[in-house]
Parts: C-alpha cells; structure tokens; sequence
C-alpha cells in the first residue's frame, strides 16, 4: 500500500512568518492590533516619572506617547484622551469631547499635557494612534490633595492693629508660580472691616514677585476681623485683633476757668483725646487730678469716658483759693494733658 504525505496547509515562508511572530519579531511598520503586541506599537508614560499631581486645578504633568518602528508620516498622529482633568497642547478632535490630537516627531513621540482638576480622584489617560483602530494604551494619574499653602499662603499678616477707624494695615500673599495668567487674581476679604476701597472685598492682580497685596483700614471699635484671601479657588485665612486705639496727646480746658472760691463753684473739665492717626476709641478710660502746691485739693463729678475722643468732668476746687492745676490722663499711656484754674478769694 502506497501512502501519500498530506499536504501541508502552510508555505515554508508562512512557517517562517508563524515562527518568528510567536518568537515575538514582526514588522513594526504593519500596527497589527493585537492585544499582545500593544506594548510594542504604541506606550505611554509621564516625562517626569511621576503618576501623580495635586488637584488644585493647575498642576500639569506632560505625558508621552511614543510610536515605536518607523511609521510613515500619514500615521504619526496619536489622539488622547482623560477621564477627568484636561488635556492641553493638541489639537481638538470632531466628534470626541475632550480629545486632543498629536503628531509625533521625528522620533515617534507624541507628547502633552494633563492639567489636573480640583477634585481628588484618578484620570485614566488613553492615547490611540489615529490610522490604527482599536490599538490604545493608557495610564492612571491620580489627583491627590494639594497643600493649600503651595497654591496660597499669607507672607505679611499683622496680628494687631488700633481700632482708630482710619489705619491701614497691609496683608499680603505668595500665590505659587505655576497659576494661569487669567487666574492670576487674590480676592481678598474680611469681616468687621473694610479696605482702602471703602468695600469688605477687593481684588487684587498678582506681580512679577507671584505676591498680592491689600490694605484693610482699621474699624473704629475694638474686635477681631478675619481676613480671607483666595486663588483659583482656594482660600486661606488669618484674624487680626483691633485693639484700643490710645492718644498721642491730650488737650485739657476749663470752662470757667476761674470761680470764687466756696463749696458750690463748679468747673467743666474737657479732655480731647489726639491721635497722629485716627481717632482714640471710643469708651477709653480718662483720668482727672487736682493739685495746689503738690497736694490733692477738690473733687471731680460726673466722669465721663470718650466719645468721639472727648471726655468730661465736672470740678469743684472748694472753699480754698489759689491756683490750682488739673491734669487728664488716659488708660494704658503715659500722655497726659493739664489747665490751670485760678480760684479767687470770694
């Protein structure tokens, strides 16, 4: 019996072919979809290294796609694509939202940037060569917390400041260097108070020095303000006390300033309160004296405390005649002010 030999079903050059594709070889200019050949068509990695960036809205990581073989010109554009954050430094696709298109270099690379948003999460990253369906690959990048003091941070914040209803003191910010241009404005406000606009709120553009500065003019009553800044929406805070505004001098008259001397002769003491700025707060503690030759004669009535940075007493010098003089002080200082009221034998 003769026995024939089967026919084989593959050429000897598609045995070849077979052997040297399961050897993991093949011609890279074909992109031949196949899942495991994926990797070695088409990757994807950060430049950095990095697989992370802060969710501050800002923050940006270049991402490169790169084509491996040789591929010709009509086949080097990669389309990318991010499932949260965005894409920058392509060019949009139809019909896909968010896509951004490439065209590799000379080398195979493909490279763009992916601005993180605010929220903390992952983006998936796909990048696809566009001539080539079905071949992708991807990278999560996750969007951790950012630190609010790398996007914003108080540099100048005065913890004090006298409640005289006119100083101003100055806040200022470090916002980080990598904010957008048109983010690049620091809304500052603050409760209790107002800035030199006259307003509780006022923005501020960012200089050269990545700083913003604002002026909040003093309240003229004692409190705590809180003062808020923010960037590209985030805020940061601090509190400044007003405190009691004192006076850098006092003018004391007497009205009269002579009365004969017996028990009912009455002498109207005013003090003015004088600040080089503003006004002394209202409510400040004044202090009346009387002495004749170094002793302490008469008695004050009716003491009041400032308004509008006056204070008042009435005097009685008594029964005892000569010159007598009234000296005012004020809580907290050493400033004094004094008149002389002459009491004339009756």
């Amino acid at each position: 019996m003769n026995f024939r030999r089967p026919f084989s079903r593959f050429s000897p050059l598609a045995v070849l072919c077979l052997g040297a594709l399961l050897a993991g070889c093949y011609n890279k200019s074909d992109y031949s979809p196949s899942e495991q050949h994926i990797d070695d068509i088409l990757t994807l990695s950060s430049a950095s290294g990095a697989t992370s960036l802060p969710a501050d809205g800002f923050s940006r990581l270049r991402l490169v796609a790169h084509l491996l073989g040789s591929p010709a010109l009509d086949k080097r554009t990669v389309v990318f694509s991010t499932t949260s954050g965005t894409l920058q430094g392509g060019q949009p696709v139809d019909n896909c939202t968010g896509c951004q298109k490439v065209d590799a270099d000379g080398g195979g690379n493909a490279s763009i940037d992916l601005v993180s948003s605010q929220q903390v999460g992952t983006a998936v990253v796909t990048a696809a060569p566009q001539s080539v369906p079905g071949v992708r690959v991807q990278m999560a990048i996750s969007f951790v917390a950012a630190a609010p003091d790398e996007t914003l941070q108080f540099v100048r914040a005065p913890e004090r400041a006298p409640a005289d209803g006119k100083t101003l003191t100055t806040f200022t910010v470090q916002v980080s260097p990598s904010i957008p241009p048109a983010a690049r404005k620091v809304t500052f406000a603050a409760t209790g108070a107002t800035f030199s606009n006259g307003q509780p709120s006022i923005d501020v553009n960012v200089d050269a020095s990545n700083e913003a500065s604002a002026d909040l003019q003093s309240p003229g009553t004692i409190g705590t303000s809180r003062v808020l800044a923010t960037v590209n929406g985030v805020t940061r805070e601090v509190s400044v006390r007003f405190e009691r505004a004192l006076p850098n001098a006092i003018v004391v008259n007497a009205n009269p300033s002579s009365v004969p001397a017996a028990a009912d002769s009455k002498v109207t003491i005013t003090a003015t309160l004088l600040r080089d700025i503003g006004s002394v707060t209202d409510g400040t503690l004044v202090t009346f004296e009387a002495e004749r030759n170094g002793a302490a004669v008469g008695r004050f009535t009716n003491i009041t405390r400032t308004v509008s940075g006056v204070a008042t007493a009435d005097f009685f010098p008594g029964t005892t005649d000569g010159l007598v003089t009234v000296t005012v002080g004020a809580q907290d200082t050493n400033v004094t002010g004094s008149v002389e009221v002459e009491v004339t034998k009756p």
